[in-house]
């Protein structure tokens, strides 16, 4: 797959995973009275399909995921996963339906926030997607925004956009001034319009 400058490589997408898997990751569920409470993962399919992903395993980690979805369709970290590995392999009709499913299970985590605006700028629906980066971004459950931020700012460049991504790379690297993506891009932008 031939990726240019400001597109959403494996590497970005591997650190949407870890944010995961560092940080207390979130899940929506609802109870009896409606209300959203937020607890990470337990699952150990959707675990190990963050891990085969974060590793580069796209096989092992689609094996995972579509377990996790077939024991628990409820499991919004699962269907965002899965929307992920889908993206992988172009299948974008069915990533979009587990995006779907999983903005529906859990509109507030920062983990489906951010993976939903990956999948919406790669198909090329940038003001859509830097909503979802900036809400993933500005959740009080998010612990690493700077990710999402790197995701608004990769997009705004893929767009063409470079002032917007700057600001966007400026944004995560002001909360990070180490996170290698955002200084790799920021380094690119310099030199563009």
């Amino acid at each position: 797959m031939n990726k240019k400058p400001g597109s959403l490589s494996r590497g970005v997408i591997a650190a949407i995973i870890s944010m995961h898997l560092t940080a207390c990751s979130t899940t929506a569920n609802r109870d009896s009275a409606g209300s959203e409470n937020y607890q990470g993962t337990n699952d150990p399919f959707t675990l190990l399909a963050q891990n085969y992903y974060a590793m580069g395993n796209i096989p092992a980690a689609f094996e995972n995921a579509k377990k996790a979805v077939e024991m628990d369709n409820n499991n919004a970290e699962a269907h965002a996963v899965m929307g992920l590995l889908l993206m992988e392999t172009s299948d974008n009709v069915n990533a979009g339906k587990h995006f779907a499913r999983a903005k529906k299970l859990a509109p507030r985590d920062p983990f489906v926030l951010t993976a939903y605006g990956t999948y919406l700028c790669g198909n090329s629906l940038y003001g859509e997607a830097d909503k979802e980066f900036l809400a993933a971004a500005s959740s009080p459950l998010n612990r690493q925004p700077w990710i999402a931020l790197t995701n608004a700012g990769l997009c705004y460049e893929r767009y063409g956009k470079y002032a917007s991504a700057r600001e966007r790379m400026q944004g995560a690297l002001n909360l990070k001034a180490d996170f290698s993506p955002a200084r790799a891009a920021m380094k690119r932008l310099r030199v563009k319009g």
